[in-house]
């Protein structure tokens, strides 16, 4: 009931119908269910729920010693004040959230308000499995739903450390059923000019944008700087702020 209030739609008892069945009977294509396992979107015959992804692994690297690409284009120091304008998945700002440790701070920002909700509930729901590193990082991640451009007018100068973005959902993976769910929820349009002068306003280090390799957007967007792994296929377009420190 409380989740349905918090995103202005009617609350339905299942009273034991299929999810199909209930989408017919009111005659929408997308179906929020809230069980006490989870909660989880459905549309058609796809299902998305919050999951970290790759944020496990990459943490269980970085312990080893090695570097995370992300981390190392955001010259992410302990207790940074990071801005991720493009949420999703919340992946990278659980890995950011880690990398800037105990006295750092990631605000992650999405257009949806219902990849928002999931998330957030996900996240939630993370830190109450007990004291992990995973669970600690969750613990320093505020989501927010709002268009970037929109918060990052209303915000001040210097604000953040390093602003981040990563417009993935315009190179969505084909043919995933847990990313087609997604797709309609998402804002596709490309970054501008103008969202990245209001970036790097708001930045105290950088502005840090993640592509495609070989992306034509670094070009269209005057970055000029591209650093990534050899064998990797995203890229990562590097603004420095004047005086912001590290190179």
């Amino acid at each position: 009931m409380l989740i349905s209030k918090k995103i202005n739609l009617p609350y339905i008892g299942r009273n034991n119908k299929g999810i199909k069945k209930l989408a017919k009977e009111y005659g929408v294509t997308g179906v929020i269910v809230v069980s006490a396992k989870r909660i989880s979107f459905h549309l058609e015959n796809k299902e998305f729920f919050y999951h970290p992804g790759m944020a496990k692994l990459r943490i269980k690297e970085m312990l080893k010693g090695k570097t995370d690409q992300m981390v190392k284009s955001m010259d992410i120091c302990p207790g940074d004040a990071i801005l991720d304008c493009t949420l999703g998945l919340g992946s990278d700002a659980l890995v950011a959230s880690y990398a800037a440790g105990p006295y750092g701070t990631v605000t992650g920002l999405e257009s949806s308000l219902l990849i928002e909700l999931l998330v957030r509930e996900g996240l939630a729901e993370m830190r109450d499995e007990g004291e992990t590193l995973m669970t600690r990082a969750a613990e320093r991640i505020t989501t927010l739903n709002s268009h970037h451009l929109e918060f990052l007018t209303n915000t001040p100068d210097g604000t953040y450390d390093t602003v981040y973005f990563d417009p993935m959902f315009r190179h969505c993976i084909k043919g995933s059923p847990y990313m087609d769910a997604m797709r309609p929820l998402t804002d596709h349009s490309p970054l501008n000019c103008l969202v990245l002068q209001e970036a790097l306003r708001v930045c105290r280090k950088r502005v840090v944008v993640k592509e495609k390799k070989g992306s034509t957007e670094f070009t269209r967007l005057g970055i000029h700087r591209v650093d990534g792994g050899k064998y990797s296929p995203v890229a990562f377009g590097i603004i420095i702020k004047r005086g912001g420190g590290h190179g």
